[in-house]
């Protein structure tokens, strides 16, 4: 039996509208729904152009989506297993998301993995994405039977490193490799976090 999971409103905006973001405070952390749906594209696709090492997914890939095979994934974890959590400013504007997927074999749903997530340049160096990380694992840490989680990242992202490192993700292993774009290969490093 699936568990469901509640995520509470994790900080009220307080963005006034005419001012600069001043920092992560100022924005709202909450689970997308499948009405969602294309401004998650919209945010996954500039994401793939800002860094395309940092996902699996090409660009291609999510451009040729359905809509409607997107909002599936924004179903929840206890509809489609997996659940994404998105930052959006006081006007509603989508500024970054994480995602969390259980794992579906009997032998593995004690674990879950961490992954998607981006905060949109003008966003970044806010504390932002360290918001949305907390956020994730809370998350996780809320939904019986989960007890770690395991995370993926390029292995040039030394910035993501850190601060996965600081919430307690431990290093495993590097995947030589992973990815091939445009005939170069990346490396990536395999982290991994216990819940229990």
């Amino acid at each position: 039996m699936k568990a469901m999971m509640k995520l509470p409103n994790i900080g009220e905006p307080t963005w006034d509208g005419a001012a600069k973001r001043k920092s992560a405070s100022d924005v709202a952390i909450r689970a997308l729904m499948p009405v969602h749906a294309e401004a998650y594209r919209q945010l996954m696709l500039r994401a793939l152009q800002d860094f395309p090492a940092s996902f699996g997914v090409s660009h291609e890939e999510v451009q040729a989506q359905a809509l409607g095979d997107v909002a599936d994934r924004l179903r929840g974890l206890d509809q489609c297993g997996e659940i994404v959590l998105g930052a959006f400013d006081g006007g509603g504007e989508l500024l970054g998301v994480v995602g969390l997927r259980r794992m579906s074999l009997v032998k593995m749903r004690h674990k879950a993995v961490v992954g998607r997530m981006y905060v949109v340049r003008a966003s970044q160096r806010m504390g932002l994405g360290k918001r949305l990380l907390e956020a994730v694992v809370k998350a996780a840490r809320d939904v019986p039977g989960i007890e770690q989680l395991s995370l993926v990242v390029h292995e040039d992202n030394v910035g993501a490193r850190v601060l996965y490192t600081s919430l307690g993700f431990t290093p495993f292993g590097v995947e030589p490799r992973e990815l091939k774009i445009d005939g170069r290969y990346h490396n990536s490093v395999h982290m991994w976090l216990a819940l229990d």
